[in-house]
This record gives C-alpha cells, structure tokens and sequence, in this order.
C-alpha cells in the first residue's frame, strides 16, 4: 500500500486524509462522490500468515457485533 493516498481515487470514493493506522491496516477519510457524503475507508495490510488472517477474522466479527445508532453495520 503506498505510504500516501490522498488525492487517489478509488471506485467511487476519493480519498482525503490518513485518519488512523494499527496492526492490520490504516483507515483513511474519503469523499463518496456519488452519496456526497464521508466514509472511512480500511485498507488492509498484508494477510499472507495464518495468525494474521486469524486475527482479520476476530476483529471483523467485533466490529460486526457492534450495535449502536452512530455506528453502520458492517
């Protein structure tokens, strides 16, 4: 993944800013041109071991758990 994203676009989303970075990944802000709205967009880092894909799965199934009215479903 490039170290800088701003500016890409990337399918319908055009990306601003770096907003966070952790083990698996960072979330940059982007501008959803055809819903005129931000998202966050995730991308992920390298997923090539075990442990690490093991580890994709538990933070989706988290996250996918989350239920509260400012957070989307993923």
């Amino acid at each position: 993944m490039p170290e800088t994203l701003a500016g890409q676009r990337i399918s319908q989303y055009t990306v601003a800013e770096k907003i966070g970075e952790g083990g698996m990944g960072a979330v940059w802000k982007a501008r959803d041109e055809k819903l005129g709205r931000y998202a966050a967009l995730k991308f992920l880092g390298r997923l090539d071991d075990a442990d690490r894909r093991v580890r994709f799965t538990l933070e989706a199934r988290a996250a996918s758990a989350l239920n509260h009215p400012g957070i989307v479903t993923i």
